[in-house]
């Protein structure tokens, strides 16, 4: 299992693009999982990495899911849409090292 501290965001019109701090991924195979916290509260995140392909659910605690679908570009780089209920937009998660070095991840 590999564990990674990562840089986030989301955005949705007339809110902008809102970071996601705190946020921590862990890698086992093509799995992965996650939390963090935004604007809206802290979530967990679970998902795969199935070669490019990234599908993810986000999770606020004690509240609603996001889908977050995107790619990995293979350097440490995953980007998308996220969508519920009607409402999307564009999102991107960059892995970094514990020490805030950019660090290659790629999945087993």
């Amino acid at each position: 299992m590999i564990s990674v501290v990562c840089d986030g965001w989301w955005e949705q019109d007339g809110y902008g693009r809102q970071p996601m701090q705190n946020l921590r991924l862990q890698f086992d195979g093509n799995s992965v999982q996650g939390q963090g916290c935004d604007v809206v509260g802290a979530f967990t995140l679970r998902g795969t990495v199935d070669g490019a392909v990234v599908t993810l659910t986000k999770q606020y605690i004690g509240a609603h899911a996001v889908s977050y679908i995107g790619t990995f570009d293979g350097e440490g780089t995953y980007r998308g849409r996220w969508a519920i209920l009607g409402f999307g937009g564009d999102w991107m998660i960059q892995v970094k090292s514990a020490d805030g070095e950019l660090t290659e991840i790629l999945p087993a």
